[in-house]
């Protein structure tokens, strides 16, 4: 933090220095006397917004982004984020409306705005864990398909609203659960799904034709959320418990052959098991498929990749991946592998 030192202090000391006089140390303070730093002044989990530099005046605390400040409009000259997101987006305009973006680092130290343009201008701010949604003002990312405007026929397989196109899901750092069917818009399904520590989704459960979606829970819980067709979910149904033994699931749809969606769990000592689905939203008796998916960090059910009719995998490692050819029997076969991918955003 920047050491200021008060007007009042160099008027003494110049005056000592222009009339010959000695200047008089002020009493030491006691060891009672605290000064309450600006960091301590913002409480754990805010953004606040300061009116003087170096964390100094009056101070207005903030749990999220901020699409008008009222009355701290244009007040702000400094500023701590303990909110625990990676960027601050201050914005000259209400509704982040200022095509000018700034993107500032969050961190649990005093930032003065003084020398930038949004110095004593922030009307909004986003508070985000992504340049991109600082740059665009969007949380989710503006997917587009080439091909959204051919007509065809609906599919239960990554098809979430009935137009035969392969849809995305894209949940946020804040836990909102976008759909995103390729027009470069997105649909806001809900919030609160920070809660849930497995998303996946791939194939029809429950044999309505709809692409469905399963959740785990921290209590690991596995829940199913049946697909309606036009981009959303159904009540949702429990499955079971003790899913947290299980470090990846990825549901990849008929693996068997049997026409039902079936589900792919990795436990922690790396064994791949395969779930056949029974067409209601629940699994059989597991199978085991084989040990050593440890070195995956995570599986990607792509459906048919290789046009054979039989669904595939993709295990994708930190910095390479192999392609893994359905056998229509609940098995695989290693095909191929590169290097060189690297992974950005979470989408299912």
């Amino acid at each position: 933090m920047r050491t200021v030192r008060s007007a009042a202090v160099g008027a003494v000391l110049g005056l000592a220095a222009a009339t010959g006089l000695a200047a008089v140390s002020a009493p030491q303070a006691s060891a009672s006397t605290s000064v309450t730093s600006p960091v301590a002044r913002c409480p754990k989990g805010k953004l606040c917004l300061f009116d003087g530099l170096d964390g100094t005046g009056a101070v207005v605390g903030y749990t999220g982004s901020q699409m008008s400040l009222g009355t701290w409009a244009d007040r702000a000259r400094s500023y701590v984020d303990r909110t625990g997101y990676t960027y601050f987006c201050p914005n000259r305009s209400a509704q982040y409306a200022d095509p000018e973006k700034w993107v500032m680092s969050g961190n649990d130290a005093v930032v003065n705005l003084n020398g930038l343009d949004v110095d004593r201008h922030v009307r909004s701010f986003l508070l985000t864990s992504s340049r991109r949604e600082c740059e665009t003002g969007v949380e989710y990312f503006t997917w587009r398909s080439d091909d959204a405007s051919v007509t065809r026929a609906a599919k239960p397989f990554g098809d979430l609203n009935g137009d035969g196109h392969t849809d995305l899901l894209f949940r946020s750092p804040a836990g909102r659960l976008w759909f995103l069917k390729g027009d470069g818009k997105g649909t806001l399904i809900g919030g609160g799904w920070n809660a849930m520590t497995a998303l996946t989704r791939h194939g029809d459960l429950d044999g309505n034709g709809t692409e469905d979606l399963l959740a785990r829970d921290t209590a690991g819980v596995l829940w199913f959320y049946p697909g309606n067709g036009r981009g959303a979910f159904g009540a949702r149904v429990r499955i079971g418990a003790g899913w947290n033994t299980m470090k990846r699931i990825t549901a990849a749809g008929d693996l068997d052959g049997d026409g039902r969606g079936d589900l792919l769990a990795r436990d922690s000592a790396g064994v791949l098991w395969r779930y056949p689905g029974n067409g209601r939203g629940a699994f059989g008796a597991r199978s085991r498929i084989g040990a050593g998916w440890n070195m995956y960090t995570f599986l990607l059910a792509p459906g048919d990749a290789d046009g054979d009719g039989t669904n595939d995998l993709y295990g994708f490692a930190p910095d390479a991946y192999v392609f893994y050819s359905g056998l229509g029997n609940g098995l695989f076969q290693k095909v191929y592998g590169d290097v060189g991918l690297e992974r950005t955003d979470t989408a299912y």
